[in-house]
């Protein structure tokens, strides 16, 4: 096999691949929708609530109240998909503003009103209840619209949520006006900006303030949640090592990339101290805190690979940033002071440090019905001042009780961050977990709306109980702020080689920062152990999309394979679909295709804190296969929009065409560690990868989609909710998605030129195309380690 290292390429479609889409639909009425008596009973009902909602308008209105009226929709949990949203919007609907605000639960609507004569417009269209059926249908009641408002006799601090109501002005005067209230009852409030679109404020009972009074308040109507005030504090069980490591110094003619550790403080120790940049943030800061935490991230991220004589990363060596975002070392912190510290330190810095490290976890389960307070404010951070930041998953300590493990915390289901899971790198006597495999103490997901939390792991530490029932650790390396190796264990630990893996890819490469670009090589390159005691189905719950390799592994191929980089934006109404996509012919053996195919898609979807579990407001689909031939459209029809199109297409990224038998009796190393078949179907999963070996179709569909005069295709789509739509057309924007599309096709025998027969037939067909940008450095490094 031949060792030689090819760089990763980029591509790029040709105009001729960038369609417009085309109306459809069927013209049949669907299963769901109500008809005849049942139709009239469900609009009579729903009539009969509304009236009862236009006494509660009529009392806003005769008060003069400045707080707009809303009430809940309750809509069947079939009802979330855009067609039949649109349907219930535009029920609601009575001017060019939206009605529909947002949600309060995964299938609870909050619907605003302005007025009596809007109610009757509403009440009007439940009389027509024929014209009207398919918004009639999803509904399923109507009712009072009630805050979250949840109370903890163990603390008096807490976190208010205003709702929404998709306009500056109307947002900024009920801010003054819940202000007012809460001073006019003797509530301490603070206001933290947690991103663009999200306000917090923090809210302290005193001894004659209380809580229970803003429910009497006009403010009330305007709250979408009161509830406790989110913790953050950090924790560190560590034991002295006897081992020792060689201080490396910094190559002053070498240029490295900065990584941010936003944590409790770096100690100056003589094996960190050449690698920290000068300043750091605070700029006045004394360093009189517990800085055992972020010494500890600060060592694994700088010396991971040298503390366990191992090539995890593969790094030259990065610059560290020391962020103090959590001053009191184990001392707790409330979220909003956390957030604002991380705020100011990433604005201070964003334009030298763009790859952060977050190991600090609030000690709060997601939920499946909102992405956490916590994650919108990451996500925004990092759209505003273009940054990738690598997050804990969260430890859990169930495993001392013999029970499951915990959920993700919050934080963790930041959709643009890169979270990181925990396996274990060694087991002692008592621990629970084989080498290579989940740590007993690592969370596991999915996040809201099934997205799968976390993307990736890496090596974090193993644990166990003896037989007295005490909890005894297996732990990674690294330093305490006096200087010494010790070792210790987490998803804090686990997390900063993913950093530091992102921070090197970004230092070898010779590119404008692209955190959508680092973070699809990462979760491209993963992998899952081979020895992996966890189900199929139920691997990314727990390990993500695996283990990453090393930066060489990634940025490199075979000449055996070859990996394509499709870096672009997609804009509503358009598509791309590649008719000729330049499968290599060398990979036909005995006249059919060949192959193994791995596709990573990771795209910035349109975000939106003010709809719950639908925060993630647009979709990317992916479709990768074969087709018969072309075939020329006649444009004068209707509804035809695109000249060209493909004859008896066929996706092969659908797991249903592949035999079950044929899977389960291989046992290589693509059948172990790579196989992917997720039917991701409509989901807006943010993060997609697909695996498949094309000698694993049944053998019809190997007849039907393999034969050497088959063409193959590459088909790219974008999807977007009806509120991203209704906001759009409002605010008069172009809706689009950034993306990046990593696809490897390999030759699993190790004997096909594909890399240059890729690359010749790119050329043919008149594609773009050109080699990653990769430094000197690297290029004689992996050299050198291609000869070992």
């Amino acid at each position: 096999m031949s060792r030689e290292r090819l760089p990763i390429r980029f591509f790029a479609p040709r105009e001729v691949d960038s369609l417009r889409i085309e109306p459809g639909g069927s013209s049949e009425p669907p299963r769901w929708l109500l008809t005849g008596d049942e139709l009239i009973e469900r609009a009579s009902r729903l009539s009969a609530e509304l009236i009862e909602l236009e006494t509660l308008i009529l009392e806003r209105e005769t008060k003069s109240s400045p707080i707009p009226f809303v009430f809940k929709a309750e809509i069947n949990n079939d009802s979330t998909a855009k067609s039949r949203r649109r349907e219930v919007s535009e029920l609601f609907q009575t001017s060019n503003r939206s009605s529909v605000l947002g949600l309060s639960a995964s299938n609870e609507l909050i619907v605003r009103m302005d007025s009596v004569s809007d109610m009757g417009v509403v009440s009007s269209r439940l009389r027509n209840y024929e014209r009207n059926s398919f918004a009639i249908s999803c509904l399923e009641k109507l009712t009072k619209y009630e805050p979250i408002f949840v109370k903890d006799q163990s603390t008096d601090t807490y976190k208010a949520k205003l709702i929404d109501f998709q306009d500056h002005d109307q947002n900024t005067a009920i801010q003054r006006f819940f202000e007012r209230e809460a001073l006019k009852k003797d509530i301490s409030y603070k206001k933290t900006e947690y991103s663009k679109k999200q306000i917090i404020y923090r809210l302290t009972e005193t001894g004659k303030a209380s809580l229970d009074e803003l429910t009497e308040s006009e403010i009330f109507g305007a709250l979408f949640s009161i509830e406790p005030m989110p913790k953050y504090f950090l924790t560190l069980d560590s034991l002295v090592c006897e081992d020792t490591i060689e201080i490396l110094l910094p190559d002053e003619n070498e240029k490295y990339s900065v990584l941010g550790i936003l944590d409790t403080g770096i100690a100056s120790i003589p094996h960190l101290k050449p690698w920290m940049l000068d300043e750091k943030w605070p700029a006045n800061d004394k360093s009189n805190t517990d800085q055992s935490h972020g010494t500890f991230v600060s060592g694994v991220a700088l010396y991971g690979d040298a503390s366990e004589r191992k090539k995890w990363v593969g790094h030259r060596g990065i610059k560290l940033f020391d962020a103090t975002v959590l001053p009191d070392g184990g001392k707790t912190i409330c979220e909003d002071e956390l957030i604002q510290n991380i705020k100011e330190a990433v604005k201070a810095h964003h334009n030298k440090v763009k790859i952060w490290n977050l190991s600090i976890s609030c000690a709060r389960e997601v939920k499946d019905t909102r992405f956490s307070d916590f994650a919108v404010a990451l996500d925004g951070l990092q759209d505003e001042y273009d940054i990738l930041i690598c997050k804990s998953a969260g430890n859990c300590t169930n495993f001392a009780n013999n029970g499951p493990k915990g959920r993700i915390f919050e934080g963790a289901d930041s959709v643009r961050s890169l979270v990181v899971g925990s396996v274990a790198h060694k087991k002692g006597e008592f621990d629970l977990s084989e080498i290579d495999c989940p740590s007993p103490f690592s969370r596991v997901g999915p996040g809201p709306e099934y997205i799968i939390k976390p993307e990736v792991s890496h090596y974090g530490g193993n644990a166990g109980i003896d037989g007295n029932g005490k909890r005894l650790v297996t732990g990674v390396k690294s330093f305490s702020p006096d200087g010494q190796l010790t070792t210790s264990i987490g998803t804090s630990f686990s997390t900063p080689r993913v950093a530091s893996l992102a921070a090197c890819i970004h230092q070898e490469l010779d590119e404008e920062f692209d955190p959508l670009l680092i973070k699809a090589l990462i979760v491209h390159s993963a992998s899952y152990p081979k020895n992996l005691e966890i189900p199929l189905e139920e691997r990314t719950k727990h390990l993500g999309f695996g283990i990453p390799k090393a930066v060489g592994e990634i940025l490199y191929n075979s000449p055996n394979d070859v990996t394509l980089i499709l870096r672009d934006s997609l804009a509503k109404g358009h598509f791309i679909d590649i008719m000729d996509f330049p499968m290599p012919t060398s990979l036909i053996k005995e006249e059919f295709f060949t192959g193994q195919i791995v596709v990573t898609l990771v795209y910035d979807p349109i975000l939106d804190p003010s709809q719950g579990n639908e925060y993630c407001q647009s979709n990317i689909d992916i479709k990768f296969g074969s087709y018969d031939q072309k075939e020329e459209r006649d444009t004068e029809k209707n509804n035809i929009l695109n000249p060209v199109g493909r004859q008896g297409a066929q996706n092969l990224l659908l797991g249903g065409l592949y035999s079950k038998s044929h899977m389960k009796s291989k046992t290589n190393d693509f059948a172990l560690r790579e196989r992917l078949l997720i039917q991701y179907a409509d989901k807006y999963y943010p993060v997609k990868k697909y695996a498949v070996d094309l000698a694993e179709l049944t053998e019809a569909n190997k007849l039907r989609c393999l034969t050497r005069d088959r063409h193959w295709y590459l088909y790219v789509r974008g999807l977007y909710r009806d509120h991203a739509e209704r906001k759009a057309a409002e605010d008069s924007v172009q809706l689009s998605q950034e993306f990046c599309l990593v696809l490897t096709v390999r030759d699993p025998e190790r004997k096909a030129n594909v890399y240059d027969d890729v690359t010749q037939t790119l050329d043919e067909l008149n594609f773009w195309h050109n080699t990653i940008k990769v430094s000197s450095n690297i290029r004689v490094s992996v050299e050198e380690t291609a000869k070992e």
